[in-house]
């Protein structure tokens, strides 16, 4: 079982039954492992920011944890409007942001980016989520996404955030 597989079962598991999105490049594993989890509806908006409200709103209406997805650079960055609000409001959102393989990240080489549309994310919402992470390896991953959901919904409950690099997203786990 790849990553992508484990976030979706695991959101399967925590009663999550709609997510909202806007597929990109950088999320396709994510996107495939939801095709094959038709527990999960996947409403696609017209924009990220779309997204982020829609999960905004139906985590208010509901009472349950309200997830999107995006793609990388531009496209998390779009979604963050929904996200603040879900910090400023107490509101439980997750939102899960595609992102270039791990061996192309730029780091502390002080080039401007190494792959394509790579965006420090975890950098741009640390104060405007209960948590931001990027996940690293597999062998850590099922811990991180149990914390992030955990922070989301404990509490007082607000958004958190998954960078989600392409790699990791395709990365086996093992012993799963």
């Amino acid at each position: 079982m790849n990553c992508a597989e484990y976030l979706a079962d695991f959101l399967v598991e925590h009663g999550v039954t709609d997510i909202f999105g806007y597929p990109g490049g950088y999320i396709v594993p994510f996107m495939d492992a939801l095709y094959d989890r038709k527990e999960i509806k996947v409403c696609v908006c017209y924009n990220e920011q779309g997204c982020s409200f829609a999960a905004n709103g139906y985590a208010r209406t509901s009472g349950r944890l309200g997830v999107y997805f995006t793609t990388s650079g531009p496209g998390a960055v779009n979604a963050l409007g929904g996200l603040a609000d879900s910090w400023f409001d107490g509101i439980p959102v997750m939102g899960i942001c595609g992102n270039v393989p791990t061996n192309e990240v730029k780091g502390f080489s002080g080039v401007r980016q190494n792959g394509f549309q790579e965006m420090d994310i975890v950098s741009m919402t640390r104060y405007i989520t209960k948590y931001s992470v990027t996940p690293n390896s597999p062998k850590d991953f099922p811990e991180i996404i149990s914390r992030a959901y955990n922070m989301a919904m404990l509490g007082r409950k607000g958004g958190v955030i998954i960078d989600f690099p392409y790699d990791i997203q395709k990365a086996n786990i093992v012993g799963r």
